[in-house]
């Protein structure tokens, strides 16, 4: 079976299991006294159309926009750790014709709770740059991350805006989080060269999130308002947002919830190539319970300083049916591509989950 034929079986499979199914039938635990590990996986075949650059013709392609295995667990009562390989846009034609394939080891981390108040976090983290940045991609809302969410990635050297450090995180009376770490960075220069450092820090009005991803919407389960500001730095460069998450419980088991942020990056003289901006997200949809569907709509949007440059956004509305909420499902969405002095773009995507863990 070819990869195509593949996809497509996966997205029929998406809209057709039986909604009664609950036990995830790749799912391990291996327990012994205070120890387990559990095994899952995370696969999102997706089709997508997109308009060339002159907004002239269109081509589509069929791929996996990722395929990950997932290992977890826990040591002892204190003593946890993650891990977590990817291959993003599997199959995907590239522009130059070729498939792409890009297997490699995204997360690897070990947490040790002394307690609620105080965890180290060490290894391969997630950095939380701004909240959408440190989501699951499992627990999205819409069909994907902010366009510019992780901007800076290539030029900090950090691989989808995960990197190699040390992390304190704690959660204060219920409605205060802190996420204090040091990372390697881009230490392409002398050896007096600055390690990146970063803070973040987040207050919850009704009940915290405590989990070390943030999550994109949780079909009315949790009542969560999240404040949060981060500061990012290395040398002369600088990252500086601030956003806010709603996700709450409304009529009848429905719930709403909205997420905008913005960030203000600028390389500074220690990484040129990042063009001084301001960026912003902004999202949000509404769940019926009762049919399992949610239509959203996600804005993004990079304004660069300097005056001779082009700016860009991209809009995309659709809709989510969650056939089992984040173990499967299944969304569609319509946007279009802005871009100053060029045609607009447009791009059709429809998107399925399976996600096991």
């Amino acid at each position: 079976m070819n990869v195509r034929c593949f996809i497509c079986l996966g997205i029929l499979l998406g809209c057709f299991q039986p909604l009664y199914a609950q036990a995830p039938p790749w799912k391990f635990s291996v327990p012994e006294g205070d120890s387990s590990v559990t095994f899952g996986f995370l696969a999102q075949p997706q089709y997508e159309w997109l308009e060339n650059e002159a907004a002239t013709d269109g081509a589509d392609n069929l791929f996996f926009r990722r395929i990950r295995f997932i290992a977890g667990g826990k040591i002892n009562s204190k003593l946890s750790f993650f891990v977590e390989s990817d291959n993003p846009n599997a199959g995907k034609k590239a522009p130059n014709g070729e498939r792409i394939n890009d297997f490699f080891l995204q997360d690897a981390f070990v947490t040790y709770s002394f307690r609620p108040e105080f965890q180290l976090d060490g290894g391969m983290l997630m950095l939380p740059v701004s909240r959408n940045g440190a989501q699951s991609a499992a627990t999205l809302l819409p069909v994907d991350y902010g366009a510019y969410t992780f901007v800076a990635s290539d030029t900090t050297r950090s691989k989808v805006g995960r990197d190699y450090g040390l992390q304190a995180r704690g959660y204060i009376s219920r409605h205060f989080e802190y996420r204090l770490g040091v990372y390697r960075g881009n230490r392409n220069h002398d050896g007096d060269f600055p390690y990146r450092y970063m803070a973040r820090f987040v207050y919850y009005p009704l009940e915290a999130e405590t989990g070390y991803f943030y999550s994109g919407m949780n079909h009315g389960q949790k009542k969560i308002i999240a404040i949060g500001a981060t500061i990012d730095r290395q040398g002369s460069y600088s990252a500086n947002s601030v956003d806010f998450f709603l996700d709450h419980p409304v009529n009848d088991g429905d719930a709403v919830t909205f997420q905008t942020g913005f960030t203000r990056y600028d390389g500074g003289h220690s990484f040129t190539t990042l063009p001084t901006q301001n960026d912003w997200l902004v999202e949000g949809s509404y769940y019926f319970r009762k049919i399992r569907l949610s239509p959203f709509v996600q804005y993004s949007s990079r304004d660069l300083t300097d005056p001779a440059s082009l700016d860009d956004s991209r809009v995309l509305g659709g809709v989510a049916f969650w056939i089992q909420k984040h173990r499967i499902n299944i969304k569609a969405g319509y946007g279009k591509l802005l871009k100053d002095n060029s045609p607009d773009r447009s791009q059709f995507v429809v998107q399925s989950q399976f996600f096991y863990y």
